[in-house]
């Protein structure tokens, strides 16, 4: 494999801290003004995609109406509904089109004949002069290559979550989008865009369930290793291969499928035989050396809201238990798994916080099934209020009038990030300084989980005061030839 022709800069910066709460960072939220870019605020973007299967073409599909051009009303808000008011579709020029999957790239390529077309990430950036964003939507283990790049070559980037594949990655990602704060930078959690984030923040807002003190958020999705019962029960067809339960690698070769670049779908991981159980996304995602399971990919859409609506940054300690995988298996995330984070007074005056995650078969104290199967509830000193706006005990506040809408609701998500790069609007919700922050604290979790043990977390410094076996697990110890130059603070 060839290494990248075009090196990227060295751009080291003091890590900060996080400055201000989640609100504060959500731009869309707070109204924070929009940056004019001084170019034709008429003109469509002219966009890189790399990934186009899967997110990838969901993402085409928001930004871009085909076939032909013309406006539609009300689209572009996407999975959380969020329009308000109803902003005309984007439709945005595709000028690049990348994936390692032949078959996906051949499929985009026929929708949009005159992009041009790569199987290797890299060499998207290799002439950067005929575009202005990039949208990443590959596997866990490339996203931070790709954002990076396109970044450090000072475009708009809109990188579907989890931002990056572990810690240190988030941090040189967030500090690196510092450095270009005119970029338009958003993650792909689109309910952070969704009206009911701001419906949750405005009834706490009113003080009716008081400070709140303990929130418990639940994913019932239990894929990744477990008992052989359980993984009949809520992991068919992803957790098994010819019927037999995946519980570590298989040892049979397998060719690589004649349209897969699988070497460079690997890109920075380290190097494994082709088999078929790593394929499509709900398989991959359970393995520790390209993803890291459910926690950091629903982690990623339902620890948004806590972190959105409460006035939470960097955890204190974090520790994590899984019943039906006690002990962390080397290649393998587990379905089920309980993450407990306990974060610090905030200077605003709210009091101390207890964030508790479940995944899988793991569910609150108190659970019922009318609660749902993924949602939240914030416990406060005089009540509850669960995820989709109700409060509990009902018969205690069975007279309390709702709020009025005070927070401005957003145009949609992706909406957000295209017009600002256009400078037609605030910054991004999920923007990579907000993101960034919440994708540390999501794989925080996994390091907890694989260290075993209630970890101390030193944001500052970037490490477990009490475990220094959790380095590998915060940055990956090397990256393959070919990837171990790219990304540098």
């Amino acid at each position: 494999m060839k290494k990248a022709a075009k090196k990227t800069r060295d751009r080291r910066m003091t890590r900060r801290e996080f400055v201000g709460g989640a609100l504060a960072a959500a731009g869309v939220i707070t109204g924070a003004p929009a940056l004019l870019r001084g170019r034709n605020l008429n003109g469509r973007l002219d966009i890189a995609f790399i990934g186009c299967g899967g997110r990838g073409n969901d993402n085409l599909k928001e930004l871009t109406v085909t076939p032909g051009r013309g406006d539609v009303q009300g689209a572009g808000a996407g999975r959380g509904g969020a329009t308000a008011p109803a902003a005309p579709h984007p439709d945005e020029n595709v000028v690049v089109l990348c994936d390692v999957d032949q078959a996906a790239l051949d499929a985009a390529s026929q929708r949009f004949p005159k992009a041009r077309t790569f199987n290797d990430l890299r060499r998207v950036f290799d002439k950067p002069d005929g575009f202005d964003a990039v949208v990443v939507s590959t596997a866990e283990q490339t996203h931070a290559f790709a954002t990076y790049l396109a970044l450090t070559h000072g475009k708009h980037v809109y990188c579907e979550k989890p931002l990056t594949y572990n810690i240190w990655e988030a941090r040189l990602i967030r500090e690196t989008a510092a450095k270009y704060p005119k970029l338009a930078t958003q993650m792909g959690n689109q309910g952070h865009a969704s009206p009911s984030r701001r419906r949750i923040k405005e009834i706490l807002m009113t003080g009716v369930i008081g400070p709140v003190r303990e929130v418990h958020v639940w994913a019932e999705r239990a894929w990744g290793l477990q008992d052989a019962a359980s993984a009949e029960k809520f992991d068919k067809p992803h957790g098994f291969y010819n019927g037999i339960q995946i519980v570590d690698r298989f040892k049979e070769a397998m060719p690589v499928p004649s349209t897969l670049h699988f070497d460079l779908w690997l890109g920075p991981a380290p190097a494994r035989p082709y088999h078929a159980t790593y394929f499509p996304g709900p398989r991959w995602y359970r393995w520790w050396d390209v993803g890291n399971g459910t926690m950091s990919d629903l982690g990623s859409h339902d620890n948004d809201v806590p972190y959105t609506v409460l006035d939470i940054r960097q955890p204190l300690t974090i520790e994590a238990t899984s019943p039906n995988v006690p002990v962390p298996h080397r290649e393998l995330a587990p379905a089920t798994m309980m993450v407990t984070y306990e974060f610090p007074a905030s200077a605003s005056g709210a009091p101390p916080v207890k964030l508790v995650w479940h995944q899988g078969d793991s569910k609150p104290p108190g659970w019922v099934p009318a609660w749902g199967g993924r949602s939240q509830v914030f416990i406060g000193d005089r009540g509850m209020l669960l995820g989709n706006g109700k409060l509990l005990p009902e018969e205690t506040f069975k007279d309390f009038q709702a709020p009025a809408e005070t927070l401005p609701r957003s145009p949609g998500h992706w909406v957000e990030w295209v017009n600002h790069a256009k400078g037609l609007g605030p910054v991004p919700g999920s923007n990579f300084q907000y993101s960034g922050w919440t994708t540390e604290a999501n794989h925080l979790g996994n390091v907890a989980y694989r260290t075993g043990k209630k970890i101390e977390w030193d944001y500052v410094n970037m490490r477990a005061r009490n475990a220094p076996e959790a380095a590998p697990f915060i940055k990956r110890p090397s990256y393959r030839a070919g990837w171990d130059g790219i990304l540098k603070f």
